[in-house]
């Protein structure tokens, strides 16, 4: 199969398509007297053998084509998580699972939960092994959002805590070395089930300074790194330490908005103690996920539908992130006994399916992503609960066959376009900004295009994961697809909302049915709700993320100072940090601070930027 492979790498880059692929590899099969056509994994396995070997060069067109499960890395970074070592925790949630394997709440038969069982949670081999599968698929590293699991990570010591994330870092920066030592045998096309090797032991820096120094640079550079833990943990002492980790975003389980719900599943906190621990992240600019959980034990349909509605409307919530987790009953838990006693019914899949539909429709707002819905539990550990695993499509796809025979889905665009304002330029934008005043809900401005109110598009929910650029297209003609500059159609899109800290900003390039190109959240603090610290406090503003999907070629807009406003920037990134300065400098703030991964602070610096602590800040004319 070598010859073969050789013979794509000299392929044009502009020919290498899916359909050439699959036309080529029909031939060679054919030519060859094969039983089958040679898989994509295989033919992977086969260029990595030549790259190492030195018969060819690395063509990331190629791997492209070739690339398996390209979803993974589609929004221009891959996710690597990681497990830390079991552990007491302070919860007493009768909903978890006691594994005495794993940190609670996991499963150790859950992926994830698995490779790091297999590599003893040392967090070198964790990451070598999730790096080297990815590689072998075909996937880039260069860029990782890196992700560490467990409910309550602030219970480890500080010490354990700070050598866990160093050998993060210390993974990143020595992964070329060890995949060049891996020796590609064919069991390794299976590398989900492969342990890094036990005998290699690269030298690394003493001091966790240096491995983030060295990331700065290196070729797999952290650009995002996540912690999980509980509101109650949430304080000035923690997210000091966290930032001193360079840790970007939180995950936290808030699970339901009731305090009666909270207390009979043993959850150890209110809900007002999750109220103060998402404004405490906002204060220092973190981006924030949170977990809920409907259908827990003495909650109701009505309660969970409430715990939505308070999730979004509740200026101290009002989340990034959500991660969407039907209560399953797990053996070996308090919730498995009440279960099998009669005293517990968890909600069937019908009443399920209703409620993700209710939240898609009504409630979910465009400024938040909807990071996972159902938690990757095997059915086989499912006691009672659904266990359809992809109950997720199957929604979304019921759905969207309704929207196609009937005018339901307009409703959903009514929500998205309501009473929005268009402005023909940016210079128009900032002449007719509304007033800031206590209002609730969000003020929505286009600027150089209106969209498209009525066409059919293939979302049902307004989260931001659903409206990535990608989706507008089919999957397998997504690497193929090079629309042309006159085609395509970026348009300037300004959300406003009120939060907990004052004014929020969701900033973002949506074509014309609000497909997402990129965002920024930029956070507007009023004096009086900041934490003073370096590189945050009174008139700083801060932004808590930047995201590009794609990029395009050439914005086409009908107005000249809108056309200018692009030319000068070449990248999304680029257009929307402007854009963030700008609105800033036009309240009065005098900096801009941003919450980086050490992976960018190189982009940082590149567009005017300089290191204040853990911060990238910006002086603001």
């Amino acid at each position: 199969m070598n010859e073969f492979i050789i013979s794509l790498t000299n392929t044009p880059t502009d020919e290498l398509t899916l359909d050439f692929l699959k036309k080529a590899k029909r031939e060679y099969a054919r030519e060859h007297a094969m039983s089958s056509v040679p898989s994509n994994m295989q033919l992977l396995h086969t260029y990595h053998e030549l790259v190492k070997s030195g018969a060819i060069q690395k063509n990331i067109a190629l791997e492209n084509v070739m690339k398996k499960r390209p979803i993974r890395s589609m929004s221009w970074i891959v996710s690597v998580q990681v497990l830390t070592k079991p552990f007491w925790c302070p919860g007493k949630c009768i909903f978890c699972p006691n594994d005495f394997t794993m940190p609670k709440s996991y499963i150790n038969t859950e992926p994830g939960a698995m490779r790091a069982l297999m590599n003893n949670f040392d967090p070198l081999k964790q990451v070598y092994n999730r790096l080297l599968s990815l590689t072998l698929t075909g996937h880039q590293t260069d860029k990782i959002e890196m992700i560490v699991l467990w409910g309550t990570w602030d219970v480890y010591p500080d010490d354990y805590k700070e050598e866990f994330v160093k050998g993060l870092y210390d993974a990143c920066n020595t992964f070329p070395e060890y995949y060049n030592t891996v020796e590609l045998t064919k069991n390794n096309k299976k590398s989900s089930h492969y342990s890094a090797q036990s005998d290699f032991s690269p030298e690394v820096p003493a001091t966790i300074e240096e491995s983030l120094t060295i990331n700065e640079t290196s070729n797999n550079r952290i650009i995002g790194l996540t912690v999980e833990t509980r509101p109650e943990y949430v304080n000035d002492k923690n997210c000091q330490f966290w930032r001193k980790l360079w840790v970007t975003r939180l995950e936290m389980g808030i699970q339901s908005t009731d305090d009666d719900v909270l207390e009979a599943n043993k959850r150890g906190h209110t809900i007002q103690t999750c109220r103060e621990a998402v404004h405490k992240l906002r204060q220092y600019g973190f981006k924030f996920s949170v977990h809920l959980m409907p259908g827990l034990y003495k909650s109701t349909y009505e309660k969970d539908v409430k715990t939505f509605e308070d999730i979004y409307s509740d200026p101290y919530f009002k989340p990034d992130e959500i991660k969407f987790y039907p209560t399953s009953v797990i053996p070996n838990t308090e919730l498995y006994d009440l279960y099998r006693n009669g005293e517990y019914k968890p909600l069937d899949t019908e009443m399920i399916k209703k409620l993700i539909r209710h939240t898609f429709l009504q409630i979910i707002p465009p400024y938040t992503r909807i990071k996972r819905l159902i938690r990757d539990i095997p059915s086989t550990e499912i006691v009672a609960w659904s266990n359809v695993t992809n109950l997720s499509q199957l929604t979304h796809k019921e759905i969207l066959d309704q929207f196609r025979q009937s005018d339901e889905g307009k409703a959903l665009y009514e929500r998205m376009y309501a009473n929005y304002r268009y402005c023909d330029s940016i210079d128009d934008y900032f002449a007719q900004q509304a007033s800031h005043d206590d209002e609730q809900h969000i003020e929505t401005y286009y600027i150089g295009n209106k969209p498209d109110t009525e066409s059919f598009r293939t979302y049902v929910s307004l989260d931001t994961r659903t409206r990535e650029i990608r989706q507008r297209y089919k999957k397998e003609n997504w690497m193929s697809i090079t629309p042309k500059p006159e085609d395509q159609v970026a348009i300037l899109t300004v959300r406003k909302y009120k939060s907990s800290i004052w004014w929020e900003y969701f900033v973002s390039f949506e074509d014309e049915l609000g497909y997402l190109y990129g965002f920024v959240r930029l956070c507007l603090p009023d004096d009086d709700k900041v934490v003073d610290f370096a590189g945050i406090g009174q008139w700083y503003a801060m932004i808590r993320e930047l995201h590009v999907y794609g990029q395009l070629k050439g914005i086409n807009t009908k107005d000249a100072s809108t056309r200018r406003f692009s030319a000068q920037h070449k990248w999304f990134g680029s257009q929307l940090m402007q854009f963030a300065e700008r609105q800033a400098a036009s309240l009065g703030y005098a900096k801009l601070s941003v919450i980086s991964g050490i992976g960018v602070k190189w982009y940082y610096k590149k567009i005017g930027y300089h290191e204040e602590w853990t911060y990238m800040v910006k002086t603001l004319s």
